[in-house]
């Protein structure tokens, strides 16, 4: 047994061959066939094989027996026609077994160029890691997503103090303010901030929304270049100001890099990852502080009903106005005549006490004059 050669030419239990020439045989058989042999290794370091309790050939066989159909399946084999066998090789520090495996149907013999893609081996190997550290995948994928959602939070806080502070300006100085960065013009007043990064923010993202076009959605890919650019400057100014944000940034670059390890990433392939995630990252708080225009806009909107609806009421207020001096005008002509109509058919012109006892009698009448 020194081959230590196990597979499974039919349907049932592993088998443990005893002569290594039965094998040598059947693949002599299947090149006559024109059949292809597959190869295939599957290997850990050795920290890792004692962690999933790969110690001896019965483990192996177990861990194989449960992987062989993603390896089959993945190189377009039925589970039906399929043939393997493997061997252990329990090297120091780097444990593996070798897999041999081909296809049994009639058309396996057609094949005329057996070529295996790259893009096959790279999803075998994604599928079984997932399929091996399951417990792994999901503690990382946790904290990949609570890195990610700490930054937005980080960015949400941030956007509500901005908001909160920008409402605190009187209106007369946050429309002075806006008008001289709409037509950069020189800046005669500051904002004041009880908060210096705040401050340092409020003159950027100002400059931001001056820079963006009247229309359209406020998201960091749709910005054009030059604005980027600004939005990027100011995610580094936050950065480099801002530690707790550094720290939830390098939280997330971390948990990615974790995932990345697992998955096989060598150290030359973690070094050119590692800009790769400190990108996203940056994305996410640019997304978040765009908020901060965002913001500016509303309060923008909210100052233009509100003078809107000021207009509103001063137009309404002298329409009533006008309509009520109208009624009121209309009602003097109308009693004017009706007085001098009375006094023409009492005979001309009225005596005072004649003149006093009319008026008592259409004073409660609309007629006080």
């Amino acid at each position: 047994m020194n081959h230590g050669l196990f597979g499974k030419l039919t349907a049932g239990a592993i088998t443990e061959f005893e002569d290594w020439r039965d094998i040598a045989r059947l693949a002599y058989q299947n090149s006559k066939k024109h059949i292809t042999m597959y190869r295939s290794i599957i290997s850990f370091d050795e920290e890792v094989a004692i962690e999933l309790l790969l110690t001896d050939q019965k483990a192996w066989q177990r861990y194989i027996e449960n992987h062989i159909l993603t390896i089959a399946e993945k190189n377009h084999i039925r589970s039906q026609h399929l043939q393997w066998a493997c061997a252990l090789h329990k090297e120091k520090g780097h444990p593996h077994i070798h897999v041999v495996f081909w296809d049994t149907s009639t058309e396996a013999a057609k094949i005329k160029n057996p070529f295996t893609p790259p893009a096959i081996p790279n999803a075998i190997r994604i599928q079984m890691i997932k399929d091996t550290f399951p417990d792994k995948i999901r503690a990382f994928g946790e904290q990949k997503n609570m890195a990610s959602a700490e930054l937005r939070q980080f960015g949400n806080e941030l956007v509500e103090d901005f908001e909160r502070h920008i409402r605190q300006l009187e209106k007369k100085k946050y429309q002075r303010l806006r008008q001289e960065y709409e037509e950069e013009t020189e800046l005669f007043d500051t904002f004041d901030f009880e908060d210096d990064l705040l401050s340092g923010i409020a003159d950027q993202v100002f400059r931001i929304k001056a820079a963006l076009p009247p229309k359209g959605r406020i998201t960091y890919q749709l910005l054009p270049p030059a604005v980027k650019k600004q939005v990027e400057g100011l995610v580094e100014y936050l950065l480099k100001n801002s530690p707790s944000l550094l720290k939830l940034k390098n939280n997330y670059i971390k948990s990615k890099l974790n995932m990345t390890l697992l998955y096989g990433g060598g150290e030359e392939y973690l070094k050119s990852s590692q800009p790769r995630f400190a990108e996203e990252a940056d994305k996410i708080i640019a997304n978040r502080i765009l908020g901060m225009v965002k913001s500016l806009n509303r309060l923008d909107s909210e100052y233009r009903s509100a003078e809107y609806l000021h207009s509103r009421r001063m137009f309404y207020a002298e329409q009533i106005l006008i309509e009520s001096l109208d009624m009121l005008s209309s009602l003097t002509d109308y009693h004017d005549r009706q007085f001098e109509d009375m006094c023409r058919k009492q005979g001309g012109d009225l005596s005072k006490e004649a003149k006093k006892e009319l008026y008592l009698k259409y004073q409660d009448r609309g007629y006080e004059h």
